[in-house]
C-alpha cells in the first residue's frame, strides 16, 4: 500500500499526519477543545509502513504529557473499534475498552 492509501486510510477516521519530538511524523487526532490528543505509531515511533503492522494509540495531555496508550494488532483492528462510536469521548471509550480487555492480567 502506498503512503498516499495510508493516509487517506487515516484521513478517513480523522486523523492527520504532524512532526512530532526528534523531527519524528505521528498519526495526530485531536481529542478535546483544550487541546488534549492522541497518536497513532508503530513500536519504534513512526507512522506505519502498510496497514497490517501492529499500532500504537497514545493519549496526551493537553501539556504533552503521556497518558496511557493501547496497542492493536494491525490498523483494521483499530478502525474497526475506532469507527463503532461517534463522539471523541465515545471511541476513547471504545479504545480503553478494547485496552482492557486485551491486556494481560
Amino acid at each position: 500500500m502506498s503512503d498516499e492509501n495510508l493516509m487517506d486510510f487515516y484521513a478517513s477516521l480523522g486523523f492527520e499526519e504532524a512532526e512530532v519530538e526528534d523531527g519524528l511524523d505521528a498519526l495526530f487526532f485531536e481529542l478535546t477543545p483544550d487541546g488534549s490528543y492522541v497518536l497513532i505509531t508503530t513500536e519504534d515511533g513512526t507512522i506505519p509502513e502498510n496497514l497490517r503492522v501492529a499500532v500504537i494509540f497514545a493519549c496526551y495531555s493537553p501539556e504533552g504529557s503521556f497518558l496511557w496508550s493501547a496497542s492493536f494488532k494491525n490498523s483494521y483492528v483499530f478502525r474497526d473499534i475506532w469507527s463503532q462510536e461517534t463522539t471523541a469521548e465515545q471511541k476513547l471509550n471504545a479504545v480503553l475498552k478494547h485496552r482492557d480487555a486485551n491486556s494481560l492480567s
